[in-house]
């Protein structure tokens, strides 16, 4: 475990030795990869699968930075490096995962008796894509993934989640989990719900917005907000106030430019598709027969 599971924050000197080395974390991760591996070896290959499974290593590659690397042990001493481990988890892990898709290859990496038992829990609770319409809904997963994001990032619960490794534990899968429902909705599969890009636009702009706001707040409050880096900071030469403005300037700027990219790349693609609409209506009208001007005495 690292130093900040055990209570003490690292200092410059033992940074690069405060690996999380969390056996059930790093089977996890392990776990994630055999199973895909496997998953892909049981089914014939289809276009798009190359690219889907760099996306799924590549997620599972963010979150090794984010959760194992010293950057986790720091993130108990300094606000700047837990917002960079957020960034990593909402903001490169989660979109990874909803363009790999990977469900679909993750169960096919069981035995057939699990298949069919999951498929059986799934009917005894009536798991369906109706009743998970309302998660999967845009508006609810915008809003779900606002709530976590604020809620976590408020005093009472940021310093409750330092302080106690299972709520720690808890805020980082509630991010990762309700990152990869919204960005579900806006670049992930269809099958995952995704809109089309004009909406997908909006999403990303109202995102975008509401990140911008609370980084604001971080890095123009007159005093610190996060009573569990009061004397953590130090050693790194940096008082608490300054390292929480630095983790606002952290979801200000490199967090921005990410939504900024996601827009206008949903921009671009609706431009895109919208121009092929209108290419295609104008070769059907061209093609379409012309009226006959003869009338009954021609």
């Amino acid at each position: 475990m690292s130093p900040a599971h055990d209570g003490q924050p690292p200092e410059p000197h033992d940074l690069w030795s405060a690996w999380n080395l969390d056996p059930l974390l790093l089977v996890g991760l392990v776990l994630a990869v055999w199973a895909y591996q496997r998953g892909r070896r049981n089914h014939r290959p289809r276009v798009g699968d190359g690219w889907r499974a760099a996306c799924y290593f590549g997620a599972i590659t963010v979150l090794g930075v984010a959760l194992v690397s010293p950057l986790d042990a720091l993130s108990s001493a300094l606000a700047s490096a837990h917002m960079v481990q957020h960034v990593l988890l909402v903001l490169v892990a989660a979109p990874l995962l909803a363009l790999s898709a990977p469900a679909p290859v993750l169960l096919r990496a069981g035995p057939p008796a699990l298949r069919s038992s999951v498929a059986g829990w799934r009917r005894r609770l009536r798991v369906t894509r109706r009743t998970l319409g309302f998660v999967r809904s845009p508006a609810a997963a915008w809003l779900l993934h606002v709530v976590v994001l604020w809620f976590w990032h408020a005093a009472g619960p940021y310093d409750a989640a330092l302080r106690n490794e299972p709520l720690h534990i808890v805020e980082h899968t509630s991010f990762l989990v309700t990152g990869v429902l919204f960005w579900g909705v806006v670049i992930g599969s269809r099958a995952a719900g995704r809109v089309w890009n004009g909406l997908g636009v909006l999403l990303v702009f109202a995102m975008g917005m509401q990140s911008t706001f609370l980084s604001v707040l971080l890095v123009f409050a007159p005093t610190p907000w996060y009573s569990g880096y009061a004397e953590t900071t130090r050693p790194w030469n940096l008082e608490p106030l300054a390292d929480q403005q630095l983790a606002g300037a952290i979801m200000w700027v490199p967090a921005g430019a990410v939504y900024l990219a996601a827009g206008v790349a949903l921009m671009m693609g609706w431009i895109k598709s919208s121009e092929q609409d209108a290419d295609g209506g104008a070769r059907l009208v061209g093609r379409a027969p012309v009226a006959s001007p003869s009338g009954p005495g021609r």
